[in-house]
């Protein structure tokens, strides 16, 4: 994304070489460089969502989702960080007991993000992986249709819907 910046800023001076003016180069541009600014942040969430679950840092997971933050998926609906970080951790101890923390991880991919002002939508998939010895074994896959929110100066996840591929 870095490289997004430079030729961002390689427009603001050429534009301004070549008489356009440097308030009217940096106005035009300042919405673009606050999209790519807000994307990266959006994408730096989908990651640290995997990341926080796979280490079973609940707190930290929770967190992610705003103070009206919903999470959907096959195992249920929970409302608000407190009922999701304690539902994670019950299935955590109940449905995925046999996964041990550190034999784990998610691989998350194709993201589309779609910011407008302080609200934003995504689409990504995701496979999620247990390891059988020194052998990577695909558990789930599926895709997350995400409703996120800028809350107090950072992006969060106002709903995310986990949904499973389902074989026919």
């Amino acid at each position: 994304m870095r490289a997004v910046r430079t030729v961002m800023a390689c427009v603001v001076v050429a534009t301004t070489v070549l008489g356009a003016g440097p308030l009217s180069a940096a106005s035009a541009t300042a919405p673009s460089l606050q999209r790519v600014d807000d994307q990266m942040a959006i994408e730096r969430l989908l990651k640290e969502y995997g990341r926080t679950l796979d280490n079973r840092d609940f707190g930290a997971y929770a967190g992610l989702f705003a103070r009206e933050g919903e999470w959907k998926g096959a195992l249920g609906t929970y409302h608000g960080p407190a009922a999701i970080q304690a539902a994670m951790e019950k299935i955590f101890k109940d449905a995925a007991a046999d996964i041990p923390r550190g034999s784990n991880f998610h691989v998350m991919s194709n993201f589309i993000i779609d910011v407008q002002a302080d609200r934003a939508t995504a689409h990504s998939t995701f496979i999620f992986y247990k390891m059988n010895k020194n052998v990577p074994e695909a558990a789930v896959a599926g895709r997350y249709e995400d409703i996120l929110i800028r809350e107090n100066g950072s992006w969060r996840f106002l709903q995310r819907n986990a949904l499973p591929v389902v074989s026919p």
